[in-house]
């Protein structure tokens, strides 16, 4: 049985380690602007270019950015959208996300990542190894939330906010639209 094909765009460090996570169930292939076209990394081949998405939809249909700057990400989806790519969410086998919990289209869930009960995660939304969303939190579209961060229940993390490693999101509390918390904060 053949796997879906899908593009992953970004072959730095953090979109390999998304795609160690897709092709557990993909077939994949990369897009980078920084990698010359046939080069192979990880055994995924390069295949184009940003400027080659329109192009490569011919034969991708599934898409996922592994970028971490969060405002390109969602430039990146954008686009991608109007050329009528559909977005998985890739998610670690050792993740847990609750039958209860809403989570929205192009997501990351790396190793051990959980989503509790009632939490809501949107759109093109990164959570690295160890993150956890309490019961009723909510994470807004495109945040960045680092290794072993916690974000309890009821807090709300904004649009595009990135959170840095072992950050705490206390009970909540509210991160606004676009914040950068640096690793080891609190925020009450």
């Amino acid at each position: 049985m053949s796997k879906e094909k899908l593009l992953m765009v970004g072959a730095g460090g953090f979109g390999r380690m998304v795609a160690e996570q897709a092709m557990i169930e993909y077939d994949c292939a990369f897009v980078d602007d920084g990698q010359p076209v046939g080069t192979d990394i990880c055994g995924i081949p390069v295949v184009g270019s940003l400027a080659d998405l329109p192009e490569l939809r011919k034969e991708y249909g599934l898409l996922v950015v592994g970028i971490g700057n969060n405002r390109f990400r969602a430039q990146v989806y954008e686009k991608a959208k109007a050329f009528g790519y559909t977005f998985p969410n890739i998610v670690s086998p050792s993740a847990y996300i609750s039958p209860y919990a809403k989570l929205g289209c192009g997501c990351v869930m790396l190793q051990n990542a959980c989503v509790q009960n009632g939490a809501s995660v949107g759109d093109g939304v990164l959570l690295n190894a160890g993150t956890e969303v309490h019961c009723d939190a909510a994470v807004g579209d495109y945040a960045l939330i680092y290794t072993n961060s916690v974000i309890r229940t009821g807090a709300t993390v904004g649009n595009y906010a990135r959170i840095g490693s072992n950050c705490t999101i206390c009970n909540h509390a509210t991160v606004p639209d676009g914040a950068d918390i640096p690793d080891c904060a609190a925020v009450h």
